[in-house]
């Protein structure tokens, strides 16, 4: 359910943008736009997998510096995404520095985190 509300809001993000902000994000029709949305999505669970085996090779002595590295691009994946998706996905244009460092900070906004609660029960003696 959580990646289903975050797509959605990846997408009605890139929508705003492309109807509200045309001289600064420019995606040419919807197909573009959901290939688009879908794209972050995937990229973002490519970053999870390689966090996740970076993690697993630590006792291997691999992992360690790959997890540091890994750690380091995690604060600009979402700029990075971008523009990827602007170099390589014709009918997206994203243009100027601060179009990227606004885009950022508002699908870290609007990104949905849930916070596992595991509920403890009480323990009898």
């Amino acid at each position: 359910m959580r990646n289903i509300l975050n797509a959605m809001l990846t997408f009605i993000v890139f929508w705003v943008g492309n109807e509200y902000f045309k001289e600064y994000v420019s995606i040419s029709d919807t197909k573009t736009m959901i290939i688009t949305t879908l794209l972050m999505i995937a990229i973002g669970y490519l970053f999870s997998l390689l966090m996740m085996a970076s993690v697993l090779t630590i006792p291997l002595g691999i992992g360690c510096l790959t997890t540091i590295i890994l750690f380091f691009v995690a604060i600009v994946l979402t700029p990075i995404k971008l523009l990827l998706l602007d170099k390589y996905l014709m009918g997206f244009d994203i243009n100027g520095f601060w179009t990227y460092v606004v885009l950022t900070a508002i699908l870290s906004i609007f990104t949905i985190k849930f916070k596992s609660s595991v509920k403890s029960s009480p323990r009898k003696n």
